[in-house]
């Protein structure tokens, strides 16, 4: 059989990871990256001398495809477990929101709503045909097992914060999703997360050498500008650098992107159907620790960012010579004011609220503040979803699609991103060999 060239456009997690098994297959593989590094939302940048990824991300104890692949690349001891903890901001306060009697102490709710939510998550959290939920909004399916207050105080928000206007549209398949994925961060020791030591540039690093290693021509710097197509086939990509010749091309960046890479009759509808999720996350380095909770979601309407990560109350703060780490992360669709601010004045209000309403913040104890913005990060998935996704396999000849608007019900991470690169490399792979096949 004749080796593929295949040429995959976008050097994250997904796109490298397929890149890789195409090139264990024997496959010539080129990958394009526009940014001067593969790793695409899991771009680093350093506190201290250590790299730290600008969008927050660690590894759950169920999600095996990637702590595969870091094994793969020899990485395996530095993917280090640490105990975990969750609390809600309301009311000027963190509650601990981890264990079940986290949850009866909750005081913001009466103590009749959360016996009534703690029987709802367990009843939830027992729902296996979720594609049934397509078509149910989250805060209707929420409503219907924790009750109106709980709701309100507790997952509105929530939904809101990572939504804005659209948040009454989300499915109850996403929210089933979240409920899956925190039950797969528990353990018999309690809830754990794992971070790799020196961060997860180190994966990047390491694909990119491996790939080299494998003949692969990694190309970052270099945008994809068109994907040639002659009679329904695929037969290369035209970049900032010049044309490549391809016998498949998969598209492995942000999906709406997709469409500006082909003639308006080559479209799938689909492709433009989903709309997109910016993010801002504001990383704060301070002297000493605002919460001890590593997960804290903020269910107060004063406070205008949704998620209050504190980095180093999961990973050791001798890791950043001594600093703690905080991130502040607001998801935004297009039409919010967010999408069109200035991501440093937005830090700056930022900062003045956790100040504000935090009471374990202080001003004095700030040393910097790093903003970052995304503009799509996410899929924004609607009631309905299901019927928008678009299919791995093209109805062009060659031309692979592999993107987190397919993951659904999950939601993005790095986990998702190896499964699914590695299943598109095993579609290219199976269509090669079938093309091979005489008749």
């Amino acid at each position: 059989m004749r080796n593929r060239r295949v040429v995959v456009v976008g050097g994250g997690i997904a796109g490298s990871a397929s890149a890789l098994a195409l090139a264990r297959r024997g496959h010539d593989v080129v990958l394009l990256e526009r940014s001067p590094r593969l790793g695409g939302l899991l771009v680093s940048f350093e506190v201290a001398g250590t790299p730290i990824e600008c969008f927050y991300h660690h590894v759950f104890p169920h999600e095996h495809h990637v702590q595969s692949l870091i094994g793969e690349l020899g990485l395996g001891p530095d993917l280090q477990w640490f105990p975990s903890s969750v609390g809600v901001f309301t009311g000027g306060r963190v509650w601990p929101f981890t264990s079940p009697l986290d949850l009866l102490r909750f005081g913001s709710i009466p103590l009749r709503d959360r016996l009534h939510t703690g029987i709802g998550a367990l009843r939830m959290g027992r729902v296996s045909n979720w594609e049934q939920l397509d078509s149910v909004t989250a805060r209707d399916w929420l409503t219907s097992y924790t009750g109106r207050r709980a709701t309100e105080v507790v997952w509105e928000p929530l939904l809101r914060a990572k939504f804005g206007p659209a948040a009454g549209g989300v499915p109850a398949a996403w929210m089933w999703g979240r409920f899956q994925q925190r039950a797969g961060s528990r353990t018999k020791g309690g809830e754990r997360l794992a971070y790799l030591r020196g961060g997860f540039r180190r994966v990047f690093d390491a694909l990119e050498g491996e790939l080299t290693r494998l003949g692969a021509d990694v190309r970052v710097q270099t945008v994809a500008d068109r994907v040639a197509v002659d009679a329904g086939r695929v037969t290369g990509v035209d970049t900032t650098a010049g044309p490549i010749e391809a016998d498949a091309v998969l598209f492995a960046g942000q999906l709406p992107a997709l469409a500006r890479l082909l003639p308006v009759g080559d479209l799938d509808p689909r492709w433009s159907a989903i709309g997109g999720l910016g993010v801002l996350c504001v990383l704060v380095e301070l002297t000493r620790a605002v919460t001890d909770v590593f997960w804290t979601n903020v269910c107060d309407p004063e406070v205008p960012f949704g998620g209050h990560i504190e980095h180093t109350n999961l990973v050791p703060t001798a890791d950043y010579g001594g600093r703690h780490v905080v991130y502040l992360s607001r998801y935004f669709t297009a039409d919010e004011p967010l999408a069109g601010a200035d991501p440093g004045t937005e830090a700056e209000r930022w900062v003045d609220a956790l100040v504000d309403r935090f009471p374990g913040a202080r001003r004095r104890d700030i040393l910097a503040v790093h903003p970052f913005r995304a503009d799509y990060a996410a899929p924004l998935v609607q009631v309905g979803h299901l019927g928008r996704i678009p299919p791995l396999r093209s109805h062009i000849a060659g031309l692979y699609v592999c993107t987190t608007a397919q993951i659904y019900p999950q939601d993005r991470g790095m986990n998702e991103g190896v499964r699914t690169g590695f299943e598109a490399a095993d579609a290219i792979a199976e269509d090669a060999a079938l093309a091979a096949t005489p008749r």
